[in-house]
């Protein structure tokens, strides 16, 4: 009997070293849960602003595939209008996307391998979150010429 005394009392702070081991293991797994939520919204913020950038470059190649079947000076006067300062920038929830229409230049190639009237256009939009970031979305405009 005296054996067995001697063992629940040589136990007995091992109730509270248990509560303090498990209360510091979900701690540390809320610690990580809210590491994983904070990064899982940046991501999401960044996709959203890729995804208007996206939206932006879209609407201006819509807007040079219209020329299609007009002659390359037509799609030159639209590249000229979207770089023109009022058009080439724009503002959405506190980011500016800075848009750059190229076409034709001997840098993009000019023309489509083996196809003499496929015009290459090519819309690039940057903007800051926090790092640079840049889309790039090019395409080929059948010209008359």
């Amino acid at each position: 009997m005296n054996f067995i005394q001697q063992l629940r009392k040589n136990k007995q702070g091992f109730l509270l070293v248990d509560a303090i081991i498990g209360v510091l293991v979900v701690a540390i797994g809320l610690v990580a849960l809210a590491a994983l939520y904070t990064y899982g919204i940046g991501v999401m913020v960044s996709a959203d602003r890729q995804e208007k950038a996206v939206q932006i470059a879209a609407e201006k190649i819509e807007l040079l595939k219209a020329a299609d079947g007009h002659s390359s000076s037509d799609i030159k006067e639209i590249v000229e209008y979207i770089n023109k300062n009022e058009n080439n920038k724009l503002f959405q929830d506190g980011i500016e996307y800075q848009i750059n229409a190229q076409g034709g230049a001997a840098s993009l190639g000019n023309s489509y391998p083996g196809e003499d009237d496929l015009y290459l256009v090519r819309v690039e939009v940057k903007w800051t979150d926090p790092q640079q970031q840049a889309l790039d979305l090019q395409t080929y405009i059948r010209t008359k010429d």
